[in-house]
């Protein structure tokens, strides 16, 4: 690719994610009638209430004047009225005044009706329903649709299958129409890069005057990879009952292990502590033989050293010495170099063989044929062991047409505001408070200026935080490092932050809204707020809510150095009929090289998960425990030498390599920070650059309720000049939600629950999820799920069914957000509709920085 425009603060490459499927496909599976008649009972029901309460009132006088048996017989009259309840026949019999007759008459008449609509609902509904189930068997006939199912739930695709060679006109199961209709609303609504759920692909800042412009025909292809994981599983699983395998693996030092005095002190890659082990002779020896950083076979170092299998099966047990099948993390074709690597070995076979399965994938006319034999292959490799019901491989949808120009021009005012949201979030991150306690305690132990091997410091920082008493500066690095927590801090100058913080948050939540219920925040204003550092490069996700001019909403930030794009270059070079060349284009990939605060150097492991590989996005990378490298030895830096200098000037802690340069540790795989090792969690929080609120961007500008609420509460929609930040949102207990009750009909329930919202002016096209105010973020992995947002429609029998029973397991607090924006400013791709988009723009320095 080559520049057409430059954006001052902004990388020069952009990725778009675009939803496979176009919104009309949830358009055309609305239930238009039953919604109409939905709409009209409700409304017949108002309008019945509010005549019903001004005949009670009329009855008022005639109650008063009454007597006798008349007047209990009126009183009961006026209270069916005012409950909008037909009254008995006996009550209809009372003698009244002409003019209220008549209005009573036209009353019972509007309740006639009323009765009618409700009791034809259910009949609309059904009949409707039953007309939906061949569109829905149309959209998800898709291939997209199809080709990710049959990798998201291979069970729900022979399902599938099933259903689309039935006649037209069957009915598949309830619940096979129910999960089906699930995973439409999520090809659809979201952008969720599975299997071919989502497109994903670059492109670049232009002079076009429009937003985003699409050019080119429509073109998308599978990228397929195997699982890693499972891969390296099944492999050193099996070596442990084939010696022959086992010998074809490779061997090696843990990259962290290093001599300080006179003990042999290792990074445990499963407890992510020290470990240590007497320096003897022996061990030296070996340490020296392996100590090149290059992988060697471990047959070779049996044979020449003469050391028996069960010593360095024991030695590897320990995490002194690190055994894995010899292939890189990153590899760009895993199957053939695994292949060539163990040949004659029959798992070269086996790999070969899964290999061409997977390059066929694609273009396959039958992908379940091939499915099938990926699965043959590797239950031969996995022998009694059993396979996982899904993900034997993963398939992403990437493409390279059409070419994706963004205005320019058009941007840069919203760009400019994205920059003073970054601006302001840096106040947020809890990394700085780690660094200046981390450098202040370094001093103390250390020295002022003092330098300290990597592996000592590390020891050092376990043994001040692990056991410190509470209060002290120590603890609440310790609350910071390994936990992410974040209480009043016992630093004045962190204090001092904090109060900052709390009066910006303050100054946030004093902000009332406009007459049209949002909230607007003027960017000079809120860069006033600022009180701390903004990230280097920061991954923006947003979508374009309107064109003319640019209007954004900001959906999350990430880190950024190339951390999106990289992943999606190597998807766009890792298809059989597109070679990836053994060097990426340095505009393209942005590589990281010296900086003004050092080097960058990822780590660049794959930490058992196909997310995390991707292209080069620094020319240098820190060799990690557990973690294979392609690259050669000279580009890698052991965490062996690593060492950790104080900073006088500064007061803050540098990491440096053996020839003393000073280092940036960057992790540029898609996996959360908070997910990764906690040694490589520590290098990002104490000498990268990683982001680190402890709640989501959206939260900061319009916090949840500190407690469940008692009711529905509402927050406004938060915009900081042309960036929408926080999107409206209704929190409600889960307990407030109409559920469908045991003998009530889907009809019923329907009309409950659009009552409800129709009650809370909450939208009836929304986004959905849910949390526990009480206990939010403490459990990370519950908090993620329970925050995961489904799209909803009430005017979509299934989506309403799927929220009642979702309600079953989500948090105490059930949270709706407004859909921001709205389909109708989906991404218009001409005959192929539109589609919801989403761009990753990554923030780099602001030009006046």
């Amino acid at each position: 690719m080559t520049d057409v425009t430059r954006v001052p603060g902004v990388d020069g490459v952009v990725v778009a994610r675009i939803a496979a499927l176009p919104v009309s496909a949830l358009e055309e599976l609305r239930c238009t009638a039953t919604w109409h008649t939905v709409q009209e009972i409700i409304a017949d029901r108002d309008r019945l209430v509010r005549v019903g309460r001004d005949l009670a009132v009329a009855l008022e006088g005639p109650i008063g004047l009454a007597s006798g048996p008349l007047k209990p017989r009126l009183v009961g009259l006026r209270r069916s009225l005012y409950a909008a309840r037909r009254p008995q026949a006996a009550l209809l019999a009372l003698p009244l005044e002409a003019a209220f007759a008549v209005r009573l008459g036209a009353w019972l008449a509007d309740h006639d009706r009323l009765d009618r609509l409700t009791a034809r609902l259910p009949e609309v509904l059904e009949r409707e329903r039953r007309d939906k189930n061949e569109v829905l068997r149309r959209w998800v006939a898709t291939e997209v649709f199809a080709h990710g199912l049959l990798q998201a739930s291979p069970a729900l695709s022979s399902a599938l299958r099933r259903w689309l060679a039935s006649p037209p006109g069957t009915v598949p199961p309830p619940k096979v129409t129910l999960r089906l209709a699930k995973y439409l609303a999520r090809v659809v609504a979201k952008t969720s890069p599975h299997a071919t759920f989502t497109m994903t692909g670059l492109g670049r800042w232009g002079a076009e005057t429009e937003a985003a412009r699409w050019s080119g025909p429509w073109r998308w292809r599978s990228a397929v990879e195997p699982n890693v994981w499972l891969l390296r599983r099944l492999l050193t699983d099996l070596a442990g009952t084939d010696q022959d395998l086992a010998g074809s693996f490779e061997i090696r030092t843990n990259p962290s292990l290093a001599e300080d005095e006179g003990r042999l002190w290792f990074l445990s890659r499963t407890e992510d502590q020290y470990h240590s082990v007497g320096a003897t002779d022996d061990l030296r020896m070996l340490v020296k033989v392996l100590g090149d950083g290059a992988g060697h076979r471990v047959a070779d170092v049996r044979d020449r050293l003469g050391i028996p299998l069960p010593v360095l099966d024991r030695l590897t047990g320990l995490g002194l010495l690190e055994v894995h099948p010899p292939v890189a993390d990153q590899a760009v074709r895993p199957l053939a170099d695994l292949a060539s690597r163990l040949a004659p070995h029959r798992v070269a076979r086996v790999l070969s063989d899964v290999g061409r399965a997977l390059d066929r994938y694609p273009d396959a006319a039958d992908r379940v044929e091939v499915h099938g034999q990926v699965r043959a292959s590797l239950t031969e490799l996995a022998g009694d062991n059993r396979l996982p019901d899904k993900n034997l491989f993963h398939e992403n949808a990437v493409f390279d047409s059409p070419v994706l120009r963004l205005g320019a021009e058009a941007w840069r005012p919203a760009i400019a505001d994205l920059h003073t949201v970054r601006g302001f979030l840096g106040g947020f991150q809890q990394n700085a408070a780690a660094r200046l306690i981390a450098g202040r305690l370094f001093a103390e132990r250390f020295g002022t200026g003092a330098l300290v091997p990597f592996g000592r410091f590390h020891r050092a920082l376990a043994a001040w935080t692990g056991d410190a008493p509470p209060g002290t500066p120590a603890a609440e690095l310790h609350a910071l490092l390994y936990r992410g927590e974040t209480g009043p801090s016992v630093v004045p100058e962190l204090r001092a932050s904090q109060d900052a913080r709390e009066r910006a948050s303050a100054a946030l939540r004093d902000r009332r809204p406009d007459p049209d219920g949002t909230i607007r925040i003027d960017p000079v204003l809120l860069d006033s707020w600022r009180s701390g550092e903004p990230s280097q490069s920061l991954a923006c996700f947003v979508q374009v809510v309107a064109e003319r001019p640019t209007r954004l909403v900001l959906n999350g930030v990430a880190v950024g150095h190339g951390a999106m794009r990289s992943r999606v270059h190597r998807l766009l070079g890792s298809g059989p009929a597109h070679p990836r060349a053994d060097r990426a284009d340095r505009a393209d990939q942005g590589d990281q090289g010296d900086q003004g605060d050092g080097t960058t150097a990822e780590i660049v492991g794959g930490f058992g998960t196909n997310v995390n590989l991707r292209s080069p996005a620094a020319s240098y990378e820190i060799d990690y425990p557990g973690v294979v490298s392609g690259r050669p030895v000279a580009d890698r830096v052991p965490l062996r030498e690593l060492a950790v200098r104080h900073d006088p000037g500064t007061g803050h802690l540098v990491l440096l390599d053996a020839g003393r340069r000073a280092l940036r540790p960057l992790h540029t795989g898609m996996m959360a920070a908070l997910f990764l090792p906690g040694t490589a969690r520590l290098l990002l929080q104490l000498f990268g650059d990683l982001p680190g609120t402890t709640v989501p961007t959206w939260a900061i500008f319009s916090p949840p309720p500190p407690r469940t609420p008692e009711g529905v509460v509402r927050t406004a929609r938060v915009e900081v000049g042309r960036v929408a930040v926080a999107r409206a949102a209704w929190y409600a207990p889960r307990d407030a939600v109409p559920r469908r009750a045991k003998g009530e009909t889907e009809a019923a329930h329907l009309l409950a629950l659009a009552r409800w919202f129709r009650d809370h002016a909450i939208p009836t096209r929304c986004f959905v999820s849910s949390l526990d105010p009480d206990s939010w973020c403490e459990d990370p992995w519950r908090t993620a799920r329970l925050a995961k947002p489904t799209y909803l429609d009430l005017a979509d029998p299934a989506l309403v069914t799927l929220l009642d029973r979702r309600l079953r397991d989500s948090g105490a607090c059930v949270v709706f957000h407004e859909p921001l924006p709205e389909f109708t400013a989906a991404t218009d791709l001409g005959e192929h509709g539109r589609h919801v988009t989403e761009f990753v723009v990554e923030l780099t320095s602001a030009p006046e920085e």
